[in-house]
């Protein structure tokens, strides 16, 4: 079981779903079917959505504010978040609860109801069996939208396991439609998206180790689709960072399944950068994202270093 009698108590609260910075499809599609269940509650992304989780959210009429409450006086339902800092500015409340699928959790308040699943490969996951807890229906928007979490976040199911098809499953026989949310995902990018995935590739810089390839690149967005095409172009781990003019940078990491089977984990390598320059990281061994202040140039260099020192261990 994963809700205790406390947290079934804490549902019942006026609800602010609180998805993190940039948030991605899983997230988005978490919060919203929360919300078929939850009519009231509120859907709140202080730093943004991607584009592909507006594309979710402008599909079902889901008005999601970008501007944080500095208090909530019911619970705060942090998701697809692994610390504060992913989805901060949390409002002060004596109520909050965790949802989230990545490797390490940490940073949340002692109070804090977790409900940490690493084994899943998505958090829409998790929310199947949350609903399903507290004994309410998963409607077809509903999944539809946890189809679409867990679409995106296996990579169109290159990383998924027995039990993310187990999922799927039991979204499809609550109404789910496939082909509907490929097509939903899989339509015409924007054209600024495309041409920043371009200009990854073209500012790509890469070295080879043994058999494996490291490939960097610097962006202005979207750091995630470019670390990913980098990874369809042939890198073995992709390296992408991008900056403000606050100093605030961000790198988005992303691994081949080739090398990730022999034991490398982007978390590991992440967390060594956090030691070195602080920042918050979290994610999985195949896909992870480091935020914090400091020049990405030099940033990159350190992730890529590390990244060679552990295919030594590897060799």
């Amino acid at each position: 079981m994963l809700l205790n009698d406390n947290s079934k108590k804490l549902f019942g609260k006026k609800l602010l779903l609180l998805i993190h910075h940039h948030a991605d499809v899983d997230a988005v599609a978490s919060a919203i079917a929360l919300q078929t269940v939850f009519k009231e509650a509120l859907i709140c992304a202080p730093d943004g959505v991607s584009s592909h989780g507006q594309k979710i959210a402008e599909a079902n009429n889901i008005e999601i504010i970008l501007e944080s409450p500095n208090e909530w006086d019911g619970t705060v339902i942090a998701l697809d978040s692994p610390n504060p800092e992913h989805c901060g500015p949390v409002p002060k409340t004596e109520n909050i609860i965790v949802i989230d699928h990545h490797t390490k959790i940490e940073g949340w308040p002692a109070k804090t109801e977790i409900i940490h699943q690493p084994n899943k490969t998505s958090t829409a996951e998790i929310i199947i069996q949350v609903i399903n807890e507290l004994d309410l229906k998963i409607n077809k928007k509903c999944a539809n939208v946890l189809l679409a979490g867990i679409y995106t976040d296996t990579g169109q199911f290159r990383h998924a396991n027995n039990e993310t098809f187990s999922s799927a499953s039991i979204l499809c026989e609550n109404g789910a439609e496939p082909q509907e949310v490929i097509s939903l995902l899989d339509s015409e990018r924007p054209l600024i998206q495309k041409v920043t995935f371009l200009k990854a590739a073209q500012n790509m810089k890469w070295i080879q180790h043994g058999k494996w390839i490291i490939a960097t690149s610097i962006v202005g967005s979207f750091e995630s689709g470019s670390a990913r095409h980098l990874i369809i172009l042939g890198a073995d781990i992709a390296i992408v960072g991008s900056s403000n003019k606050k100093g605030e940078m961000r790198l988005s990491t992303r691994a081949s399944n080739q090398i990730v089977s022999k034991g490398f984990n982007l978390t590991k390598i992440l967390e060594s950068i956090c030691e070195i320059n602080e920042g918050s990281s979290g994610g999985h061994p195949g896909a992870a994202g480091y935020n914090g202040t400091g020049d990405t140039e030099a940033i990159i260099e350190i992730a890529k270093q590390e990244s060679i020192n552990k295919i030594k261990e590897l060799s």
